[in-house]
């Protein structure tokens, strides 16, 4: 059977974004989200997920790259700015040299203890912003120690394969990474994964579809393509491009093409006609 996790990411980011994943999700076929905690929209999003979506699946967001940390900038200067703010991701090939792993693992678990103070419940899966806490080794053993303590599942770090494929996501997300420093930081990515137990994680993960010029076509065609008898998650991003989003995100009107697609009746037909089955990332939870 084909199993079908599809994530939209970023809920708390704006109030737009927050409105469109929860209507991607009633209307359409987003089965889960998952939140960035730390940001001020982040309860008003929570609050329309739990009393709109209340099938819709909840996991963490962690966020590195955007906003404030949970715990006060004191206590993890390592990773913020002069202004107490997470570095950007552009910044962050200069930057990470200088994280302390310490840090990193607090704050980490700080976003973990947010969700379950804000929800009532443990998140039921984890993944990251930007990739972020999965281009960092610290960081990246901190979420695995974390999600096999609470027996979730995670988004799938994608360092299992050569590095021709395990580097294109580093070099998407670090742009600014020297490439001579590319094989070295993949080698400790892939030792942090195995210095200790692996959570699970979906089979396949699916990026392509969510872009700055996603089709409706693409998604189609990804549905019509997966693999049998497996879990595949498929990221996205639905949102409407409020003003808040258009200060902070470069993908504004891609998002409302996404929200677009994945409510479409096409989209809803294909799901059926191909006899996928949607689910959330609570069919992997151990």
């Amino acid at each position: 059977m084909k199993q079908v996790i599809v994530n939209a990411d970023d809920l708390g980011l704006t109030p737009g974004v927050n409105r469109g994943i929860v209507e991607a999700h009633r209307k359409g076929i987003v089965t889960s989200t998952s939140v960035m905690i730390t940001l001020p929209d982040a309860p008003a999003g929570l609050e329309l997920a739990l009393t709109e979506a209340p099938n819709l699946g909840l996991g963490l967001h962690l966020t590195l790259t955007a906003g404030r940390p949970v715990l006060p900038a004191a206590r993890v200067p390592s990773l913020v700015d002069d202004n107490g703010q997470f570095y950007p991701i552009h910044a962050w090939p200069a930057a990470m040299e200088t994280f302390d792993s310490d840090h990193l693992r607090a704050e980490i678990e700080a976003q973990f203890e947010e969700f379950t103070r804000r929800v009532g419940r443990k998140p039921d899966h984890l993944d990251a912003h930007h990739h972020a806490a999965y281009l960092h080794p610290a960081a990246l053993r901190a979420v695995c120690d974390l999600a096999v303590e609470h027996g979730l599942p995670i988004r799938s770090p994608m360092l299992d394969q050569p590095d021709a494929h395990s580097g294109v996501l580093v070099r998407e997300m670090l742009s600014g990474l020297r490439p001579e420093r590319l094989p070295a930081l993949l080698e400790s990515l892939r030792a942090a994964l195995d210095a200790g137990p692996r959570p699970r994680w979906p089979d396949t993960l699916v990026l392509d579809y969510s872009t700055e010029r996603p089709t409706l076509a693409a998604l189609l065609v990804t549905l019509t393509t997966l693999p049998d008898d497996s879990i595949t998650e498929i990221m996205c991003h639905p949102g409407y491009a409020d003003d808040p989003l258009r200060a902070v995100s470069t993908l504004i009107e891609s998002r409302e093409e996404e929200l677009l697609h994945l409510t479409h009746a096409a989209t809803r037909e294909c799901v059926q006609s191909e006899g996928i089955k949607l689910v959330t990332f609570a069919a992997l939870s151990s």
